[in-house]
């Protein structure tokens, strides 16, 4: 039976109802409940007042759901504390001291003392599942209220970006910010696409909260946000040390995770922010530059943003920004280093390689801008270029009547996606009447693990036409003899790295016989890049390497500087390929 109790307020209060008030300091971190009437103390199953502040720890946090509570005070705080009005509309389940799960609507208003002291006036009301998880916003109040809760990320409960953003620069343009130093940090996981196409993407949301919670838990204090997809920020004031101290604990909670197909390596990028006057969106961009930095290392977990890195950013721009004009005044220039034919030691081919000589910042190596073209896509302007001018220098060389072996080109996986680049050796080959067994096709290892069908069907075509593929840099990544058998390459090119570690590995002797014994059994001709000395060059005579490449022969050089170089070393070039 529904009866009254006395509010000692001059007036009764019906018990019984599914929802009540109650009061807490707004201040406090530990949000301490001052007052509950009754029917808030019987929703959570407590007979009075003392069991709920013993069952609640006596704060709010305990009132929530652990699940809810991040997202619900990262709310609450959104619309209230950094919002343009005083009160918050929030939902979150709650768990009553029996273990019952309920759902809460709570409404509350954001009250102030005249000393400066602030508390929340709060009125919940338990309501139907069906009802809490209702966004139809039936009612004009609920609709106003929900329109403006948009500061969060519905996933992670984290602060969404444009709210970060706006909290943030408020901070750094208030007085008792610019006393302060802040940090802003950007976490990624790599490859997180593959990891949803692995394991679905209700893994892949639980990774997200996963990640998220760690973030949160371990940067407390601090403001952290999802912006999209796997990219977290945080902003805080702790000192430099502490923060990386955070950050590599981030990481290695990652990785202890108890399910094995959750332990990831995250990267993460932090910019010790130096600007007082900076914007957020400026700060958070250094951040992510700085983690994008270090996406193909898999010796470092973190990057912090500084001159360096300032100064190879600016690098990166002037590339992206003049690629065009340096093709068009011809300040990329093709350099060519001779390969040779062990068994006889003629000239039996060369490799185009590319420089970029700059009337204003000098002569960039391909490591100061092939990257950069590749991660803006911009890398098929260079190799289509490359292709022309090789051809045109073959031309040039045949109609001089000097002698001619086979140039090869390199070719990036990203051309298959940027262009018809088979197309387009072929259309250019035919221009310059260049047969196509004078210009070999390499293709670099790692670009077998990106669109595998097109790749070797556009292989497998050019195979037909008459062009010989080589596979480039085997052995410098996750090398797997898998790919050569699937593939019908006709040349396997040993990277540098293992003359290099034969210097003081004599194990890799055994190895590099065994590779190159495999690949002529599978048909392909091994060629060793990276010889630098005469010991280098026996070893490869008694190993039976058919074809080597390095300094000890010549180094790149423009076609009519090599050639006079080679012929100053009294080498010669094999009129016709020799029979392997």
């Amino acid at each position: 039976m529904n009866t009254y109790y006395d509010a000692n307020t001059g007036g009764k209060i019906p018990t019984g109802l599914p929802g009540g008030f109650f009061i807490y300091e707004a201040d406090d971190d530990e949000e301490k409940i001052l007052f509950a009437e009754t029917n808030v103390c019987k929703l959570y199953g407590c007979e009075d007042f003392k069991e709920f502040m013993e069952y609640t720890g006596g704060s709010f946090k305990g009132m929530v759901h652990p699940d809810d509570l991040h997202r619900i005070e990262n709310q609450i705080q959104a619309q209230t504390v950094f919002g343009e009005k005083r009160h918050d509309y929030v939902r979150y389940r709650i768990l009553t001291k029996q273990g019952e799960e309920r759902y809460i609507e709570d409404f509350g208003h954001l009250l102030h003392w005249l000393n400066g002291k602030s508390f929340f006036y709060v009125f919940i009301i338990d309501v139907d599942k069906n009802e809490f998880f209702n966004r139809s916003r039936n009612s004009f109040a609920e609709a106003e209220i929900l329109s403006h809760n948009n500061e969060t990320d519905q996933l992670t409960g984290l602060f969404n970006m444009s709210f970060f953003y706006h909290k943030i620069q408020l901070l750094l343009n208030s007085y008792e910010g610019r006393r302060k130093d802040f940090s802003f940090i950007h976490f990624d996981i790599p490859n997180f696409k593959l990891f949803n196409e692995r394991h679905g993407f209700k893994r892949g949301d639980e990774l997200l909260c996963d990640l998220a919670k760690t973030i949160r838990d371990t940067f407390k204090g601090a403001t952290v946000a999802r912006f999209s997809d796997d990219h977290f920020f945080v902003c805080t004031a702790d000192d430099k040390q502490k923060v990386i101290d955070r950050v590599e604990k981030v990481y290695k909670q990652m990785l202890m995770t108890e399910d094995p197909n959750k332990k990831v390596r995250i990267k993460a990028g932090i910019y010790f922010l130096d600007d007082r006057y900076a914007e957020v969106g400026l700060a958070c961009d250094h951040a992510r530059l700085a983690c994008n930095s270090i996406k193909g290392r898999h010796d470092i977990n973190y990057c912090i943003y500084d001159e360096m890195l300032r100064e190879q950013l600016r690098k990166q721009q002037y590339v992206v920004d003049h690629i065009d004009e340096a093709v068009e005044n011809g300040y990329i220039k093709v350099y060519y280093q001779p390969v040779i034919r062990v068994r006889t030691g003629e000239i039996c081919g060369y490799e185009a390689l590319v420089r970029w000589s700059d009337p204003k910042i000098g002569i960039l190596s391909p490591a100061d801008f092939i990257e950069t073209l590749e991660q803006f896509h911009l890398i098929h302007i260079v190799d289509k270029y490359v292709v022309k001018r090789v051809c045109e220098d073959y031309k040039a060389l045949k109609e001089a009547g000097e002698p001619v072996v086979p140039m090869s080109v390199n070719i990036s996986r990203l051309d298959f996606e940027l262009c018809d680049i088979f197309g387009i050796i072929e259309n250019i080959r035919a221009e310059y009447d260049v047969p196509r067994e004078m210009l070999d096709i390499e293709i670099t290892e790692s670009a077998l693990n990106d669109n595998v069908g097109y790749i070797k069907s556009e292989c497998d075509k050019m195979k037909a036409q008459g062009y010989h593929i080589w596979l480039d840099d085997f052995g410098s990544g996750y090398s797997s003899l898998n790919t050569i058998a699937e593939y019908d390459f006709d040349v396997l090119k040993l990277d540098l790295v293992f003359l290099r570690s034969l210097d003081h590995n004599p194990k890799t002797a055994v190895l590099m016989k065994f590779i190159m014994q495999g690949a002529r059994a599978m048909g392909l001709a091994p060629l060793c890049e990276g010889v630098e000395t005469a010991e280098h060059f026996e070893f490869l005579k008694k190993a039976g390497c058919e074809r080597a490449q390095g300094y000890f022969f010549g180094k790149p050089m423009p076609m009519d500087v090599s050639r006079a170089f080679t012929k100053g070393k009294g080498l010669t070039w094999e009129e016709a390929p020799v029979s392997e």
